[in-house]
């Protein structure tokens, strides 16, 4: 029976692996074996915790090294200068620091993102995902509140155009159907359940009246935000639907309408707060985290037994939307880990097809590769956005600067497949190819410059050698082991130990039908020679194996 709770006890190779894999993009060797040493409460308490960005002021010039946006004035700055080039820039930085973080900072940012979905505005896109940031150990509720009246949101989905009298109706739209509540049964024409027709006009007229005023910023967060113009704004009191009605809270779907331009943030937080007072909000947030951090697949069972008590939790006694707590609930419990039924390899661990993010995060985290190119800022925020972005992440499926539809990306919400969206034909070959291309330094198939590039050799040694080694041709120690190499390598890169034929698979890999004394004898032979001819052979047939294996393609 699906359970939250706490699991008991230290993790372990497979439980660490499997939480830092879900949990954060910073998944190396060393991390997996220091957190198999602790208990899941403790691990998860680590990973939510604040972390400090890696480039605080964010991007910078690769012509001037000085930072490339102003939050304070989107449009100042050296953008403009550098004529849309910075968007580049932005985004690469986005790369870095999700490599680098060695929290959950970046997966929680990037679940923000697959939320509140957002394409790309040249100006505007940077303080977008610097308030998602900021936002981490925030709350939902205000999260959503901020979204509203960022100038990114504010351009994507219309609410400029959305003045009293004429209103436009897409963001309101959006917002109840996709970023909070959304649909529910359609029990009558333009009855949704949990909201109506009505009330996404009457959520139009309350987000009515905001235009982009690039001097004005958000007192909370000193990011540029939304202007609010009482002129333009509809005054009116919006009486919403019983959908949204509490008798607990009498009024609370009855919204007075502002009549000065100090005054409409008030009304766009009472709303935040009718919203936010359904539990069906709630749940709606908890199964897009369930999705995201857990599985893809949420039955009757995960229904009730996950779902709908992490949903109490989240709305609070006072509307508190704490998806930290939440979050820490979840990760921490029986359930996350499989633990909670006589089946621990049935639903939850190698259940979900990698995203993008965690193919190239992963990859590179895993093999200990150091950031490209870190004093050379022309490569790290330019050169290096066509190999990094567009010929390998946008090539998989997900585009870097935003989703192209208000949905989010496929992988993220497509019922039924959901992660499995992020595996289709046109995505295969690069996908496959990302060990070679990081093995080489160069993409797969075309001999453009990838700026990640891996000794095998180098990293094998380094990273699971002893140096007590090698021992003896019968008891062989560190990578003069050959069993001891495979089920490392294994044991960190893939999900699940394989067994029987898939297992001797890659063990042929290693040993090309020699045997375990074969292999001692010639790693003794490159210790003391440092020709590793023979060596290199079979490390980069075994890690070619691994990193193109379908189980790699799983997390």
């Amino acid at each position: 029976m699906a359970s939250l709770a706490v699991r008991n006890g230290v993790l372990g190779k497979r439980l660490a692996a499997h939480l830092l894999r879900r949990a954060t993009y910073h998944v190396t060797p060393d991390r997996i074996n220091r957190f198999a040493n602790m208990t899941a409460s403790a691990a998860v308490d680590m990973l939510l915790t604040p972390s400090p960005l890696l480039e605080p002021n964010g991007p910078i010039s690769w012509e001037t090294g000085n930072p490339i946006y102003d939050l304070t004035d989107a449009r100042g700055g050296e953008a403009v200068d550098l004529a849309g080039l910075g968007t580049n820039a932005h985004i690469l930085w986005r790369v870095y620091e999700s490599i680098y973080d060695p929290t959950s900072t970046w997966k929680i940012v990037n679940w923000f993102a697959s939320i509140f979905s957002v394409y790309n505005s040249t100006y505007y896109n940077y303080p977008f995902w610097r308030l998602l940031h900021l936002m981490v150990h925030g709350d939902l509720k205000t999260l959503a509140t901020k979204v509203t009246l960022d100038c990114n949101m504010t351009l994507y989905l219309n609410n400029q155009q959305n003045r009293g009298g004429a209103e436009n109706e897409n963001y309101a739209r959006e917002f109840l159907e996709l970023f909070s509540i959304q649909k529910g049964e359609v029990v009558a024409v333009g009855n949704y359940t949990n909201y109506t027709e009505g009330d996404i006009s009457l959520a139009a007229q309350v987000f009515s009246g905001y235009r982009i005023n690039n001097t004005y910023v958000d007192p909370d967060t000193g990011i540029i935000r939304a202007f609010p113009y009482a002129s333009i704004h509809n005054q009116s009191t919006k009486t919403f639907s019983d959908a949204f009605a509490d008798p607990a809270k009498p009024n609370i779907h009855i919204i007075s309408g502002a009549t000065t331009a100090a005054d409409m943030d008030r009304e766009i937080i009472d709303f935040m707060e009718m919203v936010f007072n359904q539990l069906e909000t709630a749940r709606a947030y908890v199964r897009k985290m369930y999705r995201y951090f857990v599985s893809d697949i949420i039955n009757d069972e995960i229904e009730s037994g996950i779902i709908e008590p992490l949903a109490i939790q989240l709305k609070g006694a006072n509307n508190d939307y704490d998806h930290i707590a939440v979050l820490k609930t979840l990760l921490k419990s029986v359930h996350f880990y499989d633990e909670d039924d006589n089946d621990s390899t049935n639903e939850i661990i190698g259940s979900k097809i990698k995203s993008p993010y965690e193919m190239l995060y992963h990859s590179v985290n895993l093999l200990k590769i150091p950031l490209p190119d870190a004093t050379d800022n022309y490569r790290k925020y330019r050169t290096n956005f066509h190999s990094i972005v567009n010929e390998h992440v946008n090539y998989i499926g997900l585009e870097m600067r935003g989703p192209i539809t208000v949905e989010g990306y496929s992988g993220f919400y497509d019922a039924p497949s959901f992660s499995k969206n992020w595996f289709s034909a046109n995505f295969i070959y690069r996908r496959f190819t990302y060990g070679v291309s990081i093995k080489r330094g160069k993409i797969r198939n075309t001999n453009s410059y990838f700026p990640f590039n891996l000794d095998v050799v180098d990293y094998i040694k380094d990273n699971f050698d002893d140096p007590a080694g090698p021992g003896t041709p019968q008891n062989p120690i560190g990578v003069a082991d050959a069993f001891k190499i495979i089920n490392e390598m294994l044991e960190y890169f893939i999900p699940e130990m394989p067994t029987g034929d898939r297992y001797l698979y890659f063990a042929d890999a290693l040993l090309g039908g020699l045997s375990p004394i074969n292999w001692y004898f010639s790693w003794v032979e490159y210790l003391n020679t440092d020709d590793d001819t023979n060596v290199r052979v079979g490390l980069e047939s075994l890690y070619d194996a691994i990193l193109s294996s379908p189980e790699f393609q799983i997390f």
